[in-house]
């Protein structure tokens, strides 16, 4: 007999991870509100409910890649969330990116209804989902990561941090620093090749292939020249980056580059450009050194 298990947020990593689910054999229960997803999660061959608390009464391990720390929170605790649908074998994992402070206070409302979590944010976007080569970072009891590896697994491969929930989302955020900052350089990178008259393409190719080359360099770089779809959206990266942020002042460290960053993206954002996709981050830069006149 199958396993059911649930998928909660069916969306840009959630549908592609349901699917591959659905295909390896498993009994995939879903909820989503928008009617495209609930069309396309079906005819994959998942079972659609109506919200997060009756994926919880038809599954045992739920899986939870929402977008946002109050859509975590909803889904997990709300009236119609996971809590009120729990039973003895309700377990979460939650891979969506949170602040730290969030995924601890959810863990607690998990633990006091004897619900076990883990803290399981990831990087490497959706394409390596479905090679099952997805970077997992999994913070919680080492039992309960056991239990849950092989659904894990069909995903990526697991890298464990530690005991307590949250310290996933901190590997996370430091991994996000990184990815921010990168595109926030390359759209730098591109635009002051133009502006001196160079050719783009072949100045991102001799950075790409030298010392300052990284796989999300050469990728994104060939997102941006080539104007096609990257991993991931505009809006997601702002919040993302603003985790990078609220670290850093917790930590009291001062993250100079991140902040200077960080405003690339509320310019984007206040462009309208929320549903943008990551490579169009050049604009803001482009409307910045070609005003309309």
């Amino acid at each position: 007999m199958s396993e059911t298990i649930g998928v909660i947020g069916i969306g840009r990593m959630g549908m592609v991870a349901a699917k591959k689910y659905i295909r390896e054999g498993y009994k995939v229960v879903g909820y989503a509100r928008r009617e495209e997803v609930v069309k396309e999660f079906e005819k994959a061959g998942g079972i659609v409910v109506r919200n997060a608390k009756e994926v919880a009464e038809k599954a045992g391990k739920v899986i939870v890649y929402v977008l946002n720390d109050q859509q975590v929170i909803d889904v997990v605790t709300g009236e119609d969330g996971i809590l009120n649908g729990c039973h003895k074998d309700t377990k979460v994992i939650c891979m969506a990116t949170i602040d730290k402070d969030n995924l601890e206070w959810v863990a607690d409302q998990c633990s006091a209804k004897g619900v076990g979590l883990i803290d399981a944010p990831v990087t490497g976007g959706p394409p390596r989902i479905e090679a099952g080569t997805l970077t997992i970072i999994a913070a919680g009891d080492k039992n309960l990561l056991e239990e849950c590896r092989a659904l894990l697994e069909v995903q990526g491969k697991i890298t464990y941090v530690g005991e307590k929930p949250g310290l996933g989302q901190l590997v996370k955020h430091c991994n996000q620093l990184l990815v921010a900052t990168t595109l926030a350089a390359t759209i730098e990178v591109i635009t002051l090749a133009k502006k001196q008259g160079l050719d783009p393409i072949l100045v991102c190719k001799v950075v790409g292939s030298g010392i300052a080359g990284s796989d999300w360099f050469r990728l994104i770089s060939s997102n941006i020249l080539e104007n096609t779809p990257a991993i991931g959206g505009l809006g997601q990266m702002c919040k993302d980056i603003g985790l990078v942020i609220n670290d850093g002042r917790r930590a009291r460290t001062p993250l100079i580059v991140a902040s200077a960053a960080y405003q690339y993206y509320l310019t984007a954002l206040s462009l309208g450009m929320e549903n943008a996709e990551v490579h169009e981050l050049i604009k803001v830069l482009e409307t910045m050194t070609n005003p309309k006149t």
